[in-house]
């Protein structure tokens, strides 16, 4: 097996209800077109000089897809919840980080915490953070289980 640097990312959030809290995980994904591959989970580091895509490419089905991802799933009418991914850019694009956070929360609540994980994380390593973006998703369960991802997808091309 050959490993390559991911040339190309992608920040994805959505939200979906579903038969069973599964079903809702997988249409969320379905939701931000990464429903028919298979997601391997890294940790959250950022290669230097990535680009960031704004439209999904065409993908396989059943690809492997570098993803970082945060989810949650409820089946608790009334209950908020929500999933957010805060991506933090270095100054010279020598790298970045990525911290995701899911929880009984609204999505702004989610968003203020991945910030200050990416403030810390550039702290403790010295580095100086230029952009910071975020991918957050929000849901209230009513009658159906409910899900909320946020996403950062890799592709090698």
């Amino acid at each position: 097996m050959s490993w390559t640097t991911p040339k190309k990312a992608i920040m994805l959030a959505a939200s979906a209800e579903g038969g069973t809290k599964l079903n809702a995980f997988d249409n969320a994904l379905l939701k931000m077109g990464i429903g028919n591959v298979n997601l391997v989970k890294l940790s959250s580091v950022i290669p230097s000089h990535i680009e960031w895509i704004e439209k999904v490419p065409e993908i396989p089905i059943g690809m492997l897809l570098p993803t970082v991802y945060a989810h949650i799933e409820s089946d608790e009418p009334g209950t908020t919840i929500s999933a957010a991914l805060g991506v933090g850019i270095s100054e010279g694009n020598q790298g970045g980080l990525i911290y995701e956070y899911s929880g009984y929360c609204t999505k702004e609540e989610a968003t203020e915490m991945v910030k200050r994980m990416v403030e810390e994380g550039f702290r403790i390593r010295g580095w100086k953070l230029k952009e910071f973006k975020v991918a957050a998703a929000e849901i209230t369960v009513k009658n159906k289980p409910a899900a909320a991802v946020a996403a950062v997808v890799m592709f090698p091309y």
